[in-house]
Parts: C-alpha cells; sequence; structure tokens
C-alpha cells in the first residue's frame, strides 16, 4: 500500500491533471494526501472538488509556512501507509507508475527511497524549449542522488528509519534527504536505487522570469548543499566563473561581456545536435541556456557570499535526527 503526497502553492493551472493521473493508476494509492501552502487561486477548490469524487480516500491538509520541507513531513506524519510517493502538482503520472514503485521495493528489500524517471512536457514554445535543454542535462549531466528528487521519489519509511526532512533546507531539501539518509545507512545496503520504469511528466516552467527565479534559488542553495555534503561538482560553478571573469575582462576589453552569450550559444548548439529539435526553436533554447546561466551563477555568487561572511541559512551543527512514527 502507497500514500501519495502533492504539495500544492497556486497550481491551479496543473492540478486538476496531476489528481486525475492518479485515479486511473493499475494499482490505486491507498490514499492521496495533498499538502497546500496557503495558495490564493483555485486549488484548494480543486482539490476539493477532486475529493469529494474520487473513488480512494483523499485528505487536504494545511503548511502555510512556505517551506517545502515542511509541507513534506505535513505529509509523512500524516501517512497511513509505511511506503509514501511524492509528486509535484505540476507532474502527472504514468498509469503504471504506482505499481512500479511497489514491485521496485518489493523486487529490493533493502532499497529505502526509489527515484522514477521525469519526461518533460511543456505547454508553450519557450517551456519546449526548456524541456530539450532539461531532458539533455539529466540525461548528460544528472547522476547519482541528484537522480532522486520530489518531483517522482518513494520512500519506504521503514526502512529510512523514519527521517524526516531537514526543514532549515528552502530548497534542494530532497538532495539533502537523499544524502543523509544513505551517509546513514550500513555500508552494505543500497540506500536508493532509480525505477526508470515509475514514469511521470513533468511542465517547464513557462516563461522565463519563473525560470529565471527558479535557477537563482537551485544556485544558491547549491552552494548550501555542497558545503553541508561535500558533494560538488565543478561544471555546476562555470556560469559563475564566466560572470565573473567576463565582467573583470570587460574592464579592458568590453566584448568580454560576451562571454556568458557565446557560452549559452555553445550549450543550445551542442544540444541541439544530440536532440535534433526543430531549428525554430534554437534561438528559445539559447535565450533559456542564457536565462539558466544568469540566474544559476547569480544564486552561486549569492550562496558563496554567504557562506564566506557566515550568513548561509544552515548555520549550527550537523542536522538534527528526526524520525516519524513508522507503521
Amino acid at each position: 500500500m502507497l500514500t501519495v503526497i502533492i504539495l500544492t502553492y497556486n497550481s491551479g493551472q496543473t492540478l486538476g491533471a496531476c489528481l486525475a493521473s492518479l485515479l486511473v493508476q493499475s494499482v490505486a494509492p491507498a490514499e492521496i494526501i495533498i499538502v497546500d501552502d496557503a495558495s490564493t487561486d483555485e486549488t484548494l477548490a480543486i482539490a476539493r472538488e477532486f475529493k469529494d469524487r474520487a473513488s480512494i480516500s483523499v485528505r487536504v491538509l494545511h503548511n502555510g509556512s512556505h517551506r517545502i520541507a515542511r509541507g513534506r513531513n505535513i505529509g509523512i506524519l500524516a501517512a497511513c501507509t509505511p511506503i509514501i510517493a511524492f509528486m509535484d502538482s505540476d507532474a502527472w503520472a504514468d498509469a503504471g507508475w504506482v505499481e512500479e514503485l511497489l514491485g521496485t521495493f518489493e523486487a529490493e528489500p533493502e532499497v529505502g527511497i526509489v527515484g522514477g524517471e521525469v519526461l518533460t512536457a511543456h505547454a508553450s514554445s519557450f517551456a519546449h524549449a526548456l524541456a530539450v535543454n532539461d531532458g539533455a542535462v539529466r540525461e548528460f549531466a544528472a547522476s547519482g542522488e541528484l537522480l532522486c528528487g520530489t518531483c517522482n521519489m518513494g520512500v519506504h519509511l521503514e526502512r529510512v528509519g523514519g527521517q524526516l526532512f531537514d526543514e532549515r533546507w528552502v530548497y534542494a531539501e530532497d538532495v539533502e534527504y537523499v544524502h543523509r539518509v544513505s551517509s546513514r545507512s550500513a555500508p552494505s545496503r543500497t540506500a536508493w536505487t532509480i525505477a526508470r520504469t515509475a514514469k511521470v511528466w513533468h511542465e517547464s516552467r513557462r516563461g522565463p522570469v519563473s525560470y529565471f527565479q527558479q535557477m537563482w534559488r537551485y544556485g544558491l542553495w547549491k552552494v548550501h548543499y555542497t558545503i553541508h555534503t561535500r558533494n560538488g561538482r565543478m561544471v555546476d560553478y562555470l556560469p559563475s566563473v564566466v560572470i565573473v571573469l567576463s565582467c573583470a575582462l570587460a574592464v579592458v576589453w568590453p566584448l568580454g561581456l560576451l562571454a556568458l552569450p557565446v557560452l549559452s550559444l555553445a550549450q543550445a548548439l551542442f544540444v541541439a545536435a544530440l536532440r535534433r529539435p526543430s531549428m525554430r526553436l534554437l534561438p528559445l533554447m539559447a535565450s533559456a541556456w542564457m536565462i539558466k546561466n544568469t540566474g544559476w551563477g547569480l544564486g552561486v555568487l549569492l550562496g558563496l557570499w554567504q557562506v564566506a561572511s557566515g550568513r548561509g541559512p544552515n548555520r549550527g551543527p550537523e542536522v538534527e535526527t528526526r524520525q516519524c512514527r513508522t507503521m
């Protein structure tokens, strides 16, 4: 048995499709828990209407803290089954999603976390360009714990010792969680695995502003994740290095400011050569890379400043072991 937990915040445009996908599962979830973070749109109305007509148990709980990790813990603590699964409110599941997650836990009795396959979807031309870029990044750059994201992740609460999310993490709470569970597992035990057959489709950001904000947050919290876990990659800091060097070079050579646009165009051309998208998407792909590199790079620089100045959000002792009641 499995409980699906969905966090929402002004998710009215996508929540209906997300919930509908859970009604056609080959193996129905035992319950759906929706944790809303004080939405101001029609999210709650959609959730309550779905609850009234659904053939399975649905509960709508309230967060209000604007902390994703807090919302996840609310869902975990309310779950009535030993296995839970997270899915984003702007995603929808393949009909065999629940069955594949449960089958993986059954087939691998040591595994506590199962990450699924995330396929990109889009509702605008810009989002389509993002989907092409993000698909290539996930295929060639994402590895290890970064593959286990809460857009599509199952957790066996008994096998992870009832671990909860660290609520100090505003973003990157999922990769920190997987890292913590892995680091506390016995050396002979596999803490997590990937089930490629457990598929969800995740909608890319529809516009450049929201995408810039997302990348800025990701870059900022990537620094704190790296410091906290000692798990980092040089490629994550490339945009920041280019920004700093181009600004320094521009003092004596103004064309140095073109370094970041040139990098973005090169990345778009590389992805286009691999994915062969329609050529009409190439300008949007290059624009998306420019937005990502700028937002991510500035976020990383802010994160480095926070760490250097001692003002980072994750100061203090090692995260306290927090556990929920296991079933």
